[in-house]
């Protein structure tokens, strides 16, 4: 009997090896735990599913304004999307024609951010109103209202294998929460990623959250070096905290080839290695190391990326 080596996460030889069409700009995508669909939300307010294996492409409607942020439960049989109509929606992804399950109106205004605790019972909120909530997501009951932020939180992350969160504010502020009575636990300072446009617009802050696999490391991503904001002249970056003492890590960003872009998301592959999104390109950088080892270029924006659970296929 002849065994052939497990294929090798190596961004030097990726290759685009598919690309689905859409009508609309599409501003997230998330694969399914189970690796069967490819999930993605837009501007036209619908949610696009398609079946990795065939290409099957499946349209979910029911919200009302642009999809931004979507998750699984760790099964994939069940989608909650998060938009800006300031709902989340529950949905059996495994129907043929998946139908809303449960509407919850949860913002004032835009819902920005969503989040899946590691075992699947509570969903996180964020949105315009300022607030951060906690909900159970079996059946969609509000269990705490965290309020504290004194500026738009855009993003919400739970600690991997805790009763704990993380909110990041449009002014860089990180908010670290207890879930189980919802007690503010600290604070984590990320200003320097959040600039003003004409003295009076806050510009920047933090789009996005995540944890290195060792869980040591909390990532901030978004932009920095602002020197032009309307006309869009600014670089995408990644700021880091060690998650024990929250001391501030080197930023990482793309050095060699500077491109006017926002990191409107990062992940970090089981290897440690940390792929952001620069304008039209994916980056990767190494632990540890400030700007990336390699670029892979696309033919449009990005907006979000996500690993397929193999840690070899990337879809954005």
């Amino acid at each position: 009997m002849t065994l052939k080596p497990a294929p090798e996460f190596n961004p030097l030889a990726a290759r685009q090896t598919q690309d689905w069409q859409h009508d609309a700009h599409l501003l997230c995508c998330r694969v399914d735990p189970t690796g069967r669909f490819v999930v993605a939300g837009g501007i036209d307010h619908c949610i696009q599913r398609w079946e990795i294996a065939s290409g099957t492409k499946t349209t979910l409607t029911a919200h009302t304004n642009w999809v931004r942020t979507i998750g699984f439960s760790s099964d994939g049989a069940t989608l909650w999307s998060g938009a800006y109509d300031g709902q989340w929606i529950t949905w059996d992804l495994t129907a043929q024609t998946p139908q809303p399950v449960r509407q919850i109106q949860a913002h004032r205004g835009w819902l920005r951010g969503l989040a899946v605790s590691t075992d699947g019972q509570q969903i996180a909120t964020c949105g315009n109103d300022g607030l951060v909530r906690i909900w159970n997501a079996a059946d969609g009951q509000l269990i705490h209202e965290l309020s504290g932020h004194t500026s738009i939180p855009y993003c919400v992350h739970f600690v991997p294998e805790s009763s704990e969160l993380v909110s990041g504010d449009i002014r860089g502020a990180i908010h670290h929460w207890r879930t189980t009575d919802g007690q503010l636990l600290r604070k984590l300072d990320a200003s320097e990623i959040h600039n003003f446009v004409g003295d009076l617009a806050p510009f920047g802050g933090i789009i996005s959250l995540a944890f290195s696999p060792d869980r040591k490391r909390l990532t901030a991503t978004g932009l920095h070096k602002t020197s032009n904001a309307p006309a869009g002249n600014r670089r995408a970056v990644a700021l880091s905290f060690d998650w024990a003492s929250g001391e501030k890590l080197p930023k990482q960003e793309s050095i060699k080839k500077e491109l006017d872009s926002t990191m409107w998301r990062a992940q970090y592959h089981n290897d440690g290695t940390l792929l952001g999104i620069v304008e039209k390109e994916v980056g990767f950088w190494k632990p540890g190391e400030v700007d990336a080892f390699h670029l892979i270029a696309t033919p449009s924006d990005i907006f979000d990326l996500d690993l397929h659970p193999n840690q070899l296929d990337l879809y954005t």
